[in-house]
């Protein structure tokens, strides 16, 4: 497993079609509502109730557009110009909150939101318009009758609280919005379509099909037990009871994403798993299940499903024997013997030794462990991504990459070689900024593709990168520079920031010592582990000295003293790179790790990964969140 080169300095942004629609952060369910021992009780029958909360429309009718009712709750925005009570964004009426009962979260890229669940009786459009060009904020552009009953338009990943919902329709709150720029810029999903940026606070519907949607039934007051963590090998619905069909979908979980498991015993042919605060469940024929107290073997490599269709892996190696589970194309495995006979592989599937067939596999990368990691005694001098041409990065090759390219004449810019090692995941690319430890500087000797007669001479350089031995060649203009011996030194300030961690029970925080490093922030390793100790997703790290590694295991508890927790004092402190392997759960893993005053730092937003938690910025710092899934799962 590496994180290799995708460095995410630009921190995932939500796509937003237009600005009028504010972020709704929310709490699914009061705790007066449900309670933990009922949630799991009511949502492991898989013939459970679909539809809990039906669509009542001569209830919803008394909160449609335009109703008095819609502005008893708080106001949530003002605008710069006076406008009418009833133009105000509000929050949900108090007479609205007993109708709560979860969240509808778009998946779609853009959906339409209407005024009424089918045909409504009047055009609500034209007296949306005939309103607001009676306001300060009058709508300057054309006034085409449009479609009568289509109220806004959201971008996928926005959140709505959900009132009810059927098999076509989800009632929605929302608390309105009015287009300040009066239709003058493209605001609401296109020119022309910004005569609908603005509607009043009210009850509105949502076609079921644009949204994921959860509810209180699978809200989970405390933490759970995770008894072991899941992989998908393909895409699968999380769904909110173990129904094989005719199910709710609650979200998405994409090819290889983790996540965490709370029952490892089926339910319906589903494993149990936690979800954002919540019970949930997956279909456990797409889940490669990993104990936590699993006796994994060696393994020679990881690979990759290369068949289009999908591919039984199986208990023994051939096609008559039981089925353990079903992996798609791109979903990663961890291979124990390549080849194992008779045309299968031998895979650690589901924390047990199980069968593929070879041919549907692809990109065998050799499976890097501590024992078989080679270092060398002593670095010779520093590799930084720093000069002029810094901006087109460097190609790192692996062992294995340099002997593919001694076929090619070692040249490094061969096209063939570079694809050759690109499919079999057998080169790096270094970025501007980055740096490595040299252990050799030799010369070569190399040809072109164009002139594969005329020897020239080179460098190449021995390096540790992303956790193992590589080589980097130059043959002019190189991106880097070569620093021997103890000539490249770095000086970063210390500065402070909060890091907090969000988690079931509220989380801990702390204003802590961080070095900003090629435009990315890091902090102290055993900070980090100390704060995410409380949550579902603690781990414990150990520094192994003999082979100078961080030993870090998941679903572990914290065993280590209370971090420091100490800020930074504001001076320029020595930052080196360290030789020292990080081993995640057994495997090497590329993570840039640095090296200041005898302890190491990482990023927050690679340890996010790792646990599978949301990492973003909360404007005076850093934040994880462990209820979330690291990748944003609003996406159909």
């Amino acid at each position: 497993m590496k994180i290799t080169n995708q460095r995410r300095t630009n921190l995932r942004k939500r796509f937003v079609l237009f600005t009028l629609i504010a972020a709704m952060l929310i709490t699914l369910v009061p705790a007066a509502n449900v309670s933990a021992a009922s949630a799991a009780y009511l949502t492991e029958d898989p013939n459970a109730d679909l539809y809990p909360f039906p669509l009542d429309m001569n209830f919803l009718s008394k909160y449609l557009y335009g109703s008095a009712e819609n502005t008893k709750g708080t106001v949530a925005t003002y605008y710069a110009k006076e406008v009418p009570n009833e133009w105000l964004p509000h929050e949900m009426p108090a007479s609205l909150k007993t109708s709560y009962w979860g969240k509808a979260v778009v998946h779609t890229t853009k959906a339409k939101v209407y005024f009424y669940p089918g045909t409504p009786s009047i055009n609500y459009h034209k007296k949306r318009m005939d309103e607001i060009n009676k306001t300060a904020y009058s709508y300057l552009g054309g006034h085409p009758d449009g479609n009568a009953n289509l109220a806004f338009y959201c971008a996928e990943t926005s959140e709505f609280k959900v009132l009810a919902y059927d098999a076509t329709w989800v009632a929605i709150w929302s608390n309105g919005a009015i287009d300040v720029g009066r239709g003058l810029e493209s605001t609401c999903g296109g020119l022309g379509t910004e005569q609908y940026a603005s509607w009043k606070p009210g009850v509105y519907f949502i076609p079921r099909k644009d949204v994921y949607i959860t509810d209180a039934r699978n809200q989970q007051l405390d933490i759970p037990t995770v008894t072991a963590s899941g992989t998908a090998t393909c895409n699968i619905y999380i769904k909110t009871t173990p129904a094989t069909d005719n199910y709710v979908a609650a979200g998405l979980i994409e090819t290889n994403q983790l996540f965490q498991v709370t029952k490892s015993t089926p339910i319906n042919g589903h494993y149990q798993i936690y979800y954002r605060q919540g019970l949930y469940y997956v279909n456990a024929k797409y889940v490669n299940l990993r104990m936590s107290n699993e006796n994994k073997p060696a393994m020679q490599y990881n690979a990759v499903v290369t068949y289009s269709d999908r591919v039984n892996i199986t208990t023994e190696a051939n096609a008559s024997s039981s089925v353990e589970g079903i992996a798609k194309k791109d979903a990663k495995l961890q291979v124990v013997k390549k080849n194992y006979g008779n045309g299968y592989s031998q895979v650690w599937f589901n924390s047990k030794k199980c069968y593929i067939p070879t041919k549907n596999l692809t990109g065998f990368e050799t499976y890097l462990t501590l024992a078989a990691l080679k270092k060398p005694s002593k670095a010779k001098g520093t590799l930084v991504i720093d000069s002029p041409w810094a901006a087109y990065g460097a190609s790192a090759f692996t062992e294995a990459g340099l002997k593919i390219l001694k076929k090619y004449h070692m040249d490094p810019d061969n096209s063939k070689a570079l694809k050759k090692c690109l499919d079999t995941k057998n080169v790096y690319f270094m970025q501007a900024g980055e740096s490595a430890p040299v252990y050799k500087v030799s010369k070569m000797t190399y040809s072109t593709e164009a002139f594969p007669d005329y020897k020239e001479t080179g460098k190449l350089y021995k390096i540790l990168y992303n956790g193992e031995i590589c080589y980097v060649a130059d043959v002019g203009n190189a991106p880097f520079t070569y620093y021997p011996g103890n000539k490249y030194s770095k000086k970063v300030k210390a500065e402070t920031k909060v890091l907090r961690v969000y988690c079931q029970n509220g989380g801990s925080s702390g204003n802590l010592e961080c070095y900003k490093i090629n435009d990315q922030y890091y902090y102290k390793l055993d900070d980090i582990a100390y704060l995410m100790s409380k949550t579902n997703k603690s781990f414990h790290v150990k520094y192994d000295k003999t082979k100078d590694a961080m030993i870090i295991n998941s679903m572990t508890a914290y065993k280590g003293k209370a971090a420091s927790l100490k800020k930074g004092n504001g001076k320029k402190h020595k930052v080196t790179i360290p030789a020292t392997s990080i081993v995640w759960d057994g495997e090497v893993v590329g993570i840039p790790c640095y090296k200041i005053d005898g302890k190491y730092y990482v990023s927050p937003d690679d340890i996010g990964e790792l646990t599978d938690s949301r990492f973003e910025s909360d404007g005076s710092g850093w934040c994880i969140k462990t209820l979330l899934p690291h990748k944003i799962d609003a996406v159909g």
